[in-house]
């Protein structure tokens, strides 16, 4: 029978007290609201904004640095008042429209995808035009 040392045991100590140290601070961030419909509002948020480093991704879905970052600013502006309307347009001002999943701007939507098909239009019509001559 292998006969250990206080020595040995003690190091076997202090690994495992490191160890479990170490996957408590790992932890994931939890966000306490005091208000269920704050929570809501956070959630709705982190859903509807596009992670800037993740291509595709919500903040909700990232563990991203800057995902973390932006989950955080939006829990103390809810806490502190803002609303989920501000806390969007302060992210547009820092980031851009692309931000966002789905842009707010209807108008200019409807025109980046009609544009396109209006002046394909117009060439149709003036190519038939320069035909029939």
């Amino acid at each position: 029978m292998i006969n250990s040392s206080p020595l040995l045991k003690n190091k076997m100590r202090i690994i495992f007290f490191v160890l479990i140290f170490s996957l408590s601070i790992t932890g994931s961030d939890l966000y306490e609201f005091s208000d269920q419909s704050l929570e809501d509002s956070f959630i709705e948020l982190s859903k509807e904004i596009s992670c800037p480093l993740c291509a595709g991704s919500s903040i909700a879905e990232s563990d991203s640095d800057i995902a973390i970052d932006l989950k955080k600013v939006i829990f103390r502006d809810l806490k502190n008042g803002s609303s989920p309307q501000e806390i969007k347009n302060k992210l547009i001002s820092i980031y851009g429209e692309g931000i966002l999943f789905m842009p707010q701007n209807k108008i200019s939507l409807f025109f980046l995808y009609a544009f396109p098909l209006l002046l394909t239009f117009i060439g149709f019509i003036l190519l038939l035009k320069f035909l029939r001559k």
